[in-house]
């Protein structure tokens, strides 16, 4: 009887948020240089675990048509020249260097970097009601772009890397 009411419990708190469910997804981008982990957890939150062959920033954001305009984009990666980490919620309204929003709706939990790779954790609501810079995380597949640049100077990244997938993020 009690896992019953369990259950039943567990319907009605995903019902009320919409149908979010937890689930976490590993994506391969790049040939692998590039990895995405995310998870949506029961209280709408989007956690975001970038692994790149890069010692410098990195990208990820959410845009309406897999190119960069338009784009809710987050930028962060360790400087192991001062050893610290750093974060920016953007949005991009065209090619260069997207501007940090007005509104900053992004946690970082963690950054790090080894000889090859950056590592850079962090976390926003699926809806942060930022409705002018920030995208929603739909229960539906979106395009979702990703960039690694040289070095922490936030500059052009190149042609090979950057690109565009699409993913639904709500989907385990």
């Amino acid at each position: 009887m009690e896992s019953a009411k369990l259950f039943i419990f567990a319907i009605l708190v995903v019902s009320a948020l919409g149908g979010i469910v937890p689930h976490r997804a590993v994506v391969p981008i790049n040939d692998g240089k590039y990895l995405l982990e995310t998870r949506v957890t029961l209280t709408g939150i989007l956690t975001v675990k970038v692994t790149a062959e890069s010692t410098g920033w990195l990208g990820w954001g959410i845009s309406p048509t897999g190119e960069m305009a338009g784009s809710d984009m987050i930028i962060g990666g360790f400087n192991a020249d001062t050893g610290e980490a750093y974060i920016g919620d953007r949005f991009s309204s065209g090619h260069g260097l997207p501007a940090l929003d007005t509104i900053q709706n992004v946690e970082l939990i963690s950054a790090s970097e080894n000889a090859t790779h950056t590592v850079l954790e962090f976390s926003r609501a699926v809806d942060t009601g930022d409705v002018e810079q920030d995208l929603k995380v739909e229960n539906a597949v979106q395009y979702i772009v990703w960039a690694a640049g040289e070095t922490d100077d936030l500059a052009y990244h190149g042609q090979v890397n950057r690109g565009a997938i699409e993913l639904n993020l709500m989907d385990g």
